[in-house]
């Protein structure tokens, strides 16, 4: 019987087809990332590099897909580039920052955020709803001398222009109208603001000897609830300042300065055009006496004034926030809701006003 000859051609293709194995094999292995992503890649072939980079940096392929929409809809990916991107991972910025960065800052902006060092406090700050980058010097230096405040303290600060001079700069109330409106030291009433709904308050509540005190309809009618139902618990209190305009608020101020010099004025007085009674919403209260911590109308109010969508404006442990000293006998309506807020959290209403006031706003 003949001896079967080896089959040379076959051995020769399958060798090259191992050969082939060998060459594939790695490109695949290599660009798996890429077969993986072929789509995202397909549509958007002048930005590969881009692409390239962000699976380096840990994205998943719908981040990706997310973030390049949102670049190429806000005109902003023509600002970005791979290199960006590698870099901020060579400084050690994890990809939720990462891709932060991209989003909200121009070309130059990141340039320059580069050639900063690495900040931990950084990665934590654009956690808080309130950051905002272009504020983000401001932070820092604030937070230099304030060792002892959260970042979310710090965030809140600013927002509330406190790193500024008291009445510098000071912004103008759009709608002083609005019952959550803030005036201190940094937010201005305009010099004609006066509120269209005052009404008369009635001699059970007020102190009416040198003039008929008014106050806010919706106010009025929370602040005779709140003293019948303090009377029911035999506490008495009536209001002794209410409403105050412009001037008025202008000669009280005036008063102050001649007493007791610019200083001591500034510390217990509002200047005209930053006090809460020109909102009418303010009021100070009295029970033959001037109302004291010690005393059962504070006690009383303490407890249940939120009940009534009021609040103690101005507490000892506040003045570094508020601007202003202890006022044990001040109150301010800001409606139930946010009363019921400040009294859950102990917390003052410039806190109220950045955390739930301009968050929302901002979110618009």
């Amino acid at each position: 019987m003949a001896k079967k000859k080896p089959n040379y051609k076959f051995r020769r293709n399958l060798a090259k087809a191992f050969l082939v194995l060998i060459i594939i094999i790695p490109i695949v292995l290599i660009n798996r990332v890429k077969l993986a992503h072929l789509p995202l890649y397909l549509s958007n072939t002048k930005y590969t590099d881009i692409i390239d980079a962000m699976f380096e940096v840990q994205y998943t392929g719908s981040e990706a897909k997310n973030t390049l929409n949102y670049l190429k809809e806000k005109k902003k990916i023509n600002d970005n580039t791979d290199d960006y991107i590698l870099k901020l991972y060579d400084k050690g910025y994890n990809k939720n920052t990462i891709d932060y960065l991209i989003r909200n800052l121009n070309k130059s902006q990141i340039t320059d955020f580069l050639d900063k060092k690495y900040s931990k406090d950084f990665e934590e700050y654009i956690k808080l709803d309130l950051f905002k980058y272009s504020k983000y010097n401001r932070y820092i230096k604030y937070q230099e001398k304030h060792k002892d405040l959260s970042l979310e303290d710090v965030v809140i600060r600013i927002e509330l222009n406190m790193d500024k001079t008291y009445y510098e700069d000071s912004e103008f109330i759009k709608n002083p109208d609005e019952i959550t409106t803030l005036a201190n030291k940094y937010y201005e009433i305009p010099e004609d603001y006066e509120p269209k709904d005052l009404v008369d308050m009635e001699d059970d509540y007020a102190n009416n000897m040198y003039g008929t005190l008014t106050l806010r309809k919706e106010a009025y009618e929370k602040f005779k609830e709140m003293c019948n139902a303090s009377r029911k618990d035999g506490v008495k209190f009536y209001a002794e300042s209410a409403y105050r305009g412009y001037n008025y608020q202008n000669i009280i101020y005036k008063n102050y300065i001649d007493e007791n010099g610019q200083e001591k004025a500034d510390k217990y007085a509002a200047r005209p055009g930053f006090s809460e009674h020109e909102l009418g919403l303010a009021l100070d209260l009295a029970n033959i006496w001037t109302i004291t911590t010690k005393g059962e109308e504070y006690k009383w109010l303490t407890k249940n004034a939120y009940k009534y969508g009021y609040i103690i404006r101005y507490k000892k442990e506040w003045e570094d926030i508020t601007g202003y000293s202890a006022e044990s006998w001040h109150i301010r309506y800001v409606g139930v809701k946010a009363a019921s807020v400040i009294q859950k959290e102990n917390i003052t209403y410039e806190e109220y006003y950045a955390k739930y006031i301009l968050t929302k706003k901002s979110s618009k």
